[in-house]
């Protein structure tokens, strides 16, 4: 049978004291360092969901940058080509009227030198068929 004497008492006691040194040097420092590292490993989780979150709002901002950029250049390129097929006809139309005008007057030119011409032969139809009734009456005509 078991016989209880004050040595169990004095063995308690010895467990609780010691239980209590324990657990203030080592216990509660240790489990401090745990809550320290937990809390430490939750700060950096959330600071990475905050960078992760961070990142890809930027990501969104530059792709979205990039596509309006895409968007502007391509309303540009659009905008010159526009202004480019304008101007070159404008231009083809002034060098059509260009040509048009200097073909009116290389027309003009041509109607009155042949106008000439025919009022030069026309004289020379004249004097040649007066001569040729002179030779033919053998008098002088007209």
């Amino acid at each position: 049978m078991i016989a209880l004497d004050y040595t169990v008492i004095v063995q308690i006691l010895s467990f609780l004291l010691l239980w209590l040194v324990l657990a203030r040097l080592l216990f509660k420092p240790f489990v401090g360092l745990l809550e320290e590292r937990e809390r430490r490993t939750e700060g950096v989780k959330a600071e990475t969901s905050t960078l992760q979150s961070e990142a890809e709002r930027l990501r969104g901002e530059y792709e979205a940058a990039i596509a309006r950029a895409r968007d502007e250049g391509r309303a540009l390129r659009e905008a010159v080509l526009q202004e480019a097929h304008e101007t070159r006809e404008r231009l083809l139309a002034q060098a059509r009227e260009s040509a048009t005008k200097t073909l009116e007057g290389v027309r003009e030119e041509i109607r009155r030198e042949m106008e000439r011409e025919r009022a030069i032969v026309a004289g020379e139809a004249q004097a040649i068929g007066q001569q040729m009734a002179e030779k033919i009456l053998g008098r002088r005509v007209g």
